[in-house]
């Protein structure tokens, strides 16, 4: 397999520093995925001859991107809400002691203990009062069952349809007021009601960042990143170079860090080592966090324009491996969005992406024929057709009033 070089001599981090990469050396990473991985999101290597009530006061991720000075600073994510897609995360570890974290879950599963493990530890690398890359920000946690939990628990309902499938958490977080959401879990997330959900999240500048996959493949076809508008992020090691387990694919669109970080195990009680985009997902979206709050009057559409313009590849180009180049922290609290336009730099990716830019206007436009199966119950029909709008349990509608019969 190839490995790819992140170009360039140095690597901005947080907040305006560039520390050169000589000297640091690779990682060694496991290639064997453990239950932990929750199909995407991590890789497992040896646990460390830790107890579990120990307590994990630092990673090597936040001195790599400088993430003291950024607090200093006061780039902390306050103010901006992130919500996280994952396992069930046990407020009471020691690492999310004091932060603003709510369980918004509307069901409950049965998770394994590997699920746990993950769904906490991916809370902790995004608020961690002592290594989270947003401490400050307000977190809201969605349990989310993989195949690896016991049972789907009360998320599973009469119809069907699951309370905790892709499109009803996007929906339910943007009902919420989140402003990112971080989803590291594996996914087959294709059907209307994700295209719909998409582009709900497009149309009112909510930013979602999903891991690319840990199966060294290309993994374009089979998880969220693969969506318009949707921040894919693969996995580099401490040197700069891909890592060699990291999938890739036309939905990628940059790269962090994949670990090693320590997490607490609770399926074997001990802390532990672990690897993967799973990782490297959180840190994107903590950096995102920390644009939000230096920006507050960019657009989401602005901010995306800093990340694939400042990103580290050489002149910012596009590859199916680390798409725009690792992501820029500096650049995203150093660089004013205002001066790039207003549109959404991953409307059309490579290959081809849904939902497409008419589809995200006839959303915003309310001219989408309700459909209860594929459309939030929070979408108000605004178009001509009296008989859709007929439908039982369909959302608000008010015929005849979209904006696009307005226009001039």
């Amino acid at each position: 397999m190839m490995t790819r070089q992140i170009p360039g001599a140095c690597v901005p981090r947080l907040p305006h520093v560039c520390v050169g990469w000589a000297g640091r050396a690779t990682r060694a990473l496991t290639t064997g995925l453990s239950a932990l991985a929750l199909a995407v999101g991590a890789l497992a290597v040896v646990p460390a001859p830790a107890r579990a009530d120990d307590v994990i006061t630092t990673q090597e991720y936040f001195s790599y991107y400088h993430l003291d000075q950024a607090r200093a600073k006061g780039y902390t994510g306050k103010g901006v809400t992130i919500a996280l897609f994952d396992g069930p995360v046990d407020t009471s570890a020691p690492e999310l002691k004091g932060v603003n974290i709510t369980d918004k879950s509307r069901c409950t599963i049965e998770a394994a203990p590997s699920s746990k493990t993950h769904g906490t530890a991916m809370a902790s690398l995004l608020v961690s009062r002592d290594y989270g890359v947003a401490p400050d920000a307000t977190l809201l946690t969605y349990q989310r069952s993989t195949k690896h939990d016991v049972s789907g628990g009360t998320c599973e309902n009469l119809g069907g349809n699951r309370y905790d499938s892709i499109s009803h958490l996007i929906n339910q977080a943007i009902d919420d007021g989140a402003q990112i959401i971080s989803f590291s879990q594996g996914s087959e997330a294709r059907g209307d009601d994700v295209k719909w959900a998409i582009a709900r999240a497009i149309e009112q500048g909510i930013v979602v960042v999903a891991a690319a996959g840990n199966s060294k493949t290309d993994e374009n076809d089979a998880g969220l990143q693969w969506w318009s508008g949707v921040v894919g992020v693969s996995a580099i090691t401490a040197d700069g170079q891909r890592a060699d387990y990291s999938s890739w694919g036309n939905g990628v669109t940059t790269a962090a860090v994949g670990g090693p970080v320590t997490v607490r195990d609770y399926g074997t009680g001990v802390l532990r080592p672990m690897n993967g985009t799973s990782v490297a997902t959180p840190l994107a979206a903590g950096m995102l966090a920390l644009g939000r709050q230096k920006w507050p009057d960019a657009t989401a559409n602005q901010l995306l324009q800093v990340v694939t313009k400042t990103a580290l590849n050489p002149n910012h180009e596009w590859n199916p491996y680390t798409g725009y180049g690792a992501i820029n922290g500096g650049a995203l609290v150093n660089t004013d969005p205002s001066q790039y336009p207003d549109e959404n730099p991953l409307a059309q990716k490579e290959g081809g992406s849904s939902p497409t830019v008419q589809e995200v206007q006839d959303y915003a436009d309310g001219v989408v024929e309700p459909n209860p199966d594929t459309l939030s119950q929070s979408y108000v029909y605004r178009g001509l057709d009296e008989v859709a709008a007929s439908l039982d349990d369909v959302g608000p509608v008010h015929l005849g009033t979209s904006p696009r019969y307005h226009r001039k």
